[in-house]
């Protein structure tokens, strides 16, 4: 009997190289775990299933023959972006970065007619499965797999004051300031300094145009605010001289409030207690660690309340970084994750 031969995979990257947190945190990672073998590709000529991340151009693969296996990785909740000017021109800037092959003017309908073709898709939170549910049966929430990030034994050491943690793009820079005032009280009786693992220049737009120094977004916190470059070795070398750490949301920015709770896994992956703005994602991920009403918040008062408490109590933040790393390395183990994408390629 003939043995059966595995499908040739394509994968349609974020990012050339594969650096991009998208490239290096889900499919590709998911692959190396698998020992599955994929080429990066631009068109579907000689595969059998081809993975799509964001930026893959959504005008081509909506019309990939049927034939082909089409799996759409759209991990941020972009069903949920506010209209304006940059869901208006979206198309456009897409198209000038050369990620669509001409001008689109309605980029929201045309991701729709690829939802519609999609053989499946994975998404990042059961929030954005509901939603895509409207154009595509075989959806699959799966978060990023952070394996790269090693885990540190939570502990506490006694200093000088609170030393806290935050990471990210700096397109989500913003939403720290709802912090800003709370930090500034504790920091009116108690040494603050708030460290800052980002990109040392801000791009406005599409996190490619109009670049400024990113110093100059946080010149005016009056607070002791840290920056520093971002890379895997810096963000774990800074955490471990951390107390806390910061996942600020923008409450009023549905894009924001849909998106998955890596970052406090992360954290909690560092060793460090997370403290976060009351999103679904993020109080599914704190209940599962039963601590839903302890760390997560809504108003200025609630960051200013709960960072007193913990700069207070060292034995509790202790707990809390303990009960998030159990949940990290459980419910959202590496393992776990890929067996999720091993539901997705036995769905096709």
């Amino acid at each position: 009997m003939a043995r059966l031969l595995a499908p040739r995979i394509g994968y349609v990257p974020h990012g050339p190289d594969l650096q991009r947190p998208m490239d290096r945190r889900r499919f590709p990672r998911y692959a190396a775990m698998r020992g599955l073998q994929f080429e990066i590709v631009s068109d579907w000529d000689g595969y059998d299933i081809i993975v799509l991340s964001p930026s893959a151009d959504v005008t081509r693969w909506a019309n990939a023959p049927a034939s082909k296996s089409v799996v759409v990785d759209l991990p941020d909740a972009f069903l949920a972006e506010r209209r304006g000017f940059r869901r208006s021109f979206r198309g456009l800037a897409k198209w000038v970065v050369g990620e669509l092959g001409r001008p689109v003017f309605d980029y929201y309908g045309a991701v729709e007619r690829l939802l519609e073709r999609a053989d499946a898709i994975v998404c990042s939170t059961e929030e954005q499965a509901l939603e895509i549910g409207r154009y595509n049966y075989n959806v699959h929430p799966i978060m990023d797999l952070n394996g790269e990030i090693g885990c540190q034994t939570p502990e506490v050491c006694p200093t000088d004051g609170l030393d806290i943690l935050w990471q990210g793009l700096t397109a989500t820079l913003p939403s720290i300031q709802q912090v800003v005032p709370a930090l500034r009280s504790l920091a009116r009786e108690h040494e603050v300094r708030l460290h800052l693992v980002t990109d040392l220049s801000a791009p406005r737009y599409m996190n490619r145009f109009l670049s400024r120094p990113t110093r100059d977004l946080v010149s005016d916190w009056g607070i002791d605010v840290r920056l520093y470059e971002w890379s895997i070795d810096r963000l774990i070398e800074i955490a471990s001289c951390c107390d806390i750490g910061i996942v600020p949301v923008d409450l009023t920015d549905p894009m924001a409030v849909g998106k998955a709770e890596n970052r406090m896994l992360i954290f909690w992956r560092l060793g460090l207690p997370a403290v976060a703005s009351a999103t679904p994602a993020n109080l599914r991920a704190s209940s599962l660690a039963g601590l839903e009403d302890r760390v997560l918040c809504s108003t200025v008062d609630d960051w200013r309340l709960t960072l007193e408490r913990l700069y207070l109590g060292l034995e509790e933040r202790l707990e809390i970084a303990s009960a998030g790393q159990a949940v990290a390395l459980s419910s959202y183990s590496e393992e776990t994750l890929a067996q999720h994408w091993d539901r997705v390629f036995e769905s096709l």
